[in-house]
Order: C-alpha cells, then structure tokens, then sequence
C-alpha cells in the first residue's frame, strides 16, 4: 500500500527553518575561505556587492583604480572570483546601473533637494522619491549605509543648497573596504549628451550626475542576484520548532500505516 503524508506539516516544519528578518546587506563568500566575505548580497536590490570598492586596483588590473568609462565596463565583464573549494567561478559582473528614480523617466534638469535625477539626494529619505531603488550606488549610500549628502533635503530646493549640512559625507562605509571619496561609474550612457556617462559621487557630496566617459574614475562591480548564496543556520529554538514539526509528521505517518 502507498502510504500518503499530508504535505501541510512538512510546509510547516521547513518553514521554520527561515530564521529571523536580515539586514540589507548579507556577507557572501566567494572564494572558499573561512570567517571572510568577497561580497555582501543587498536585499533591497536584488544585487550583490564586490566587498572591495576598489579591487580593480587589490586585484592588480590597474595601477590606482581609477579607469575611463570603456576600461571600468571592460573590466567589470570579465572579472571573475574563483570558490575553488565548491568548485564554482563567479563570472557575471558588471557596472552599477542607473534607472528614473520616479520609475518611469528620467528628469535630467539638476536640483539639490532629490527630486531629479541629477544633483543631490537621490533616494535620500524624506525627499520626493525616498528610498528608489532606481539608482544602485545612491541608494547604497543614502538608504543601506545612510550617509548624507552635502546639501540638507529638508531646506534645500531647486535653486540653492543649506549645506554643508551636519553629518554629511561618506562617514558609513559598512562592510566595504577601500570605498573612495570619489566618482564611481555607472554602465549607463547619459542620453542627452553619449559621450558622457552617469557617475555618483561617494564623499561629501553624495552626488549623481554625468562625466565624460574619458575621465578616469573608480569602479564598483556588482552582480545580479544573490552570489554565493549559503543557507541561513537555524537558531536554537528554530531547531526545537522544527524537530517538533518532524515528530508530528512522523506521527501522521504512523497512524495511517
């Protein structure tokens, strides 16, 4: 005889093996070693993070870091970290990209109070579009590491800035080493003028606008997705939760034996 187990509590007993609520950015390791993260997964983009904001030069690809808008793009596609433990090279990697913070056009006009996508405060909390994931590096620096720019949101409007307010500039690095209080480049071509490009800037300014693609600049590589994903370990009353969840299921299965 075929003995059927009710799937509701086996739901129920790995459900419980989720574990609590996580922080923004979670530590990933890519290479195989113990107690270390190449990279840290941002839940709130759905991307991951090369930990070192600066590895073009760590990695000996570049003498400083600093590249044109062609060699960040160029390196960026083909780095790759190699997990020679699990066997496994991590490959797909790019720019960080830009999107209308409003989520459907770009408004190119420049203000300081975040309400463009040029200028101050994009995604700063407590301006226009707060929290928009549209561009990755200003919402890294305003949301996930709450940094501020130079100019208060609050006070500033479309013609004129309050700052230097208190507080601002890069003072949160999080978990990233050799973050530079520098222009970063985006992958994305600016429309209006192709041979710039967007770039963010990660110091006092907290500033997006666009530079000609020739200018040297520093890179950050970032992935789609979740690289490197570990299962989350359960804590020790995760553990009770789901042992009782298993004997009741072995219950079940008994009685209708």
């Amino acid at each position: 005889m075929i003995r059927r187990i009710q799937l509701a509590p086996i739901v129920l007993a790995l459900g419980l093996i989720s574990g609590s609520a996580y922080a923004a950015l979670q530590g990933r390791d890519l290479n195989g070693s113990v107690g270390s993260f190449e990279a840290y997964y941002d839940t709130d983009l759905d991307i991951t993070w090369l930990a070192d904001a600066n590895y073009a030069m760590a990695s000996g690809y570049d003498a400083d870091g600093a590249m044109t808008w062609a060699a960040a793009n160029t390196w960026a596609a083909n780095l790759s970290l190699v997990d020679a433990v699990k066997n496994i090279t991590y490959d797909n990697w790019r720019l960080p990209t830009v999107n209308p913070v409003n989520g459907t056009s770009f408004n190119y006009n420049f203000s300081y109070n975040g309400s463009t996508d040029s200028g101050y405060n994009v995604s700063e909390q407590g301006t226009a579009y707060a929290g928009s994931t549209g561009s990755e590096m200003a919402h890294l620096f305003y949301n996930t590491l709450n940094n501020k720019s130079y100019c208060d949101p609050a006070f500033s409007t479309a013609s004129s800035c309050s700052g230097p307010q208190a507080g601002s500039g890069l003072t949160n690095t999080g978990p990233f080493t050799n973050l530079q209080g520098n222009y970063y480049w985006s992958g994305l071509e600016y429309a209006l003028d192709t041979s710039n490009a967007w770039v963010f800037h990660f110091f006092y300014n907290g500033y997006q606008n666009e530079t000609d693609k020739n200018t040297a600049l520093y890179a950050l590589a970032v992935s789609p997705g979740d690289v490197g994903a570990v299962a989350a370990v359960p804590e020790a009353q995760t553990y009770a939760l789901m042992l009782a969840g298993l004997g009741l299921i072995g219950w079940r299965a008994r009685r209708r034996g």
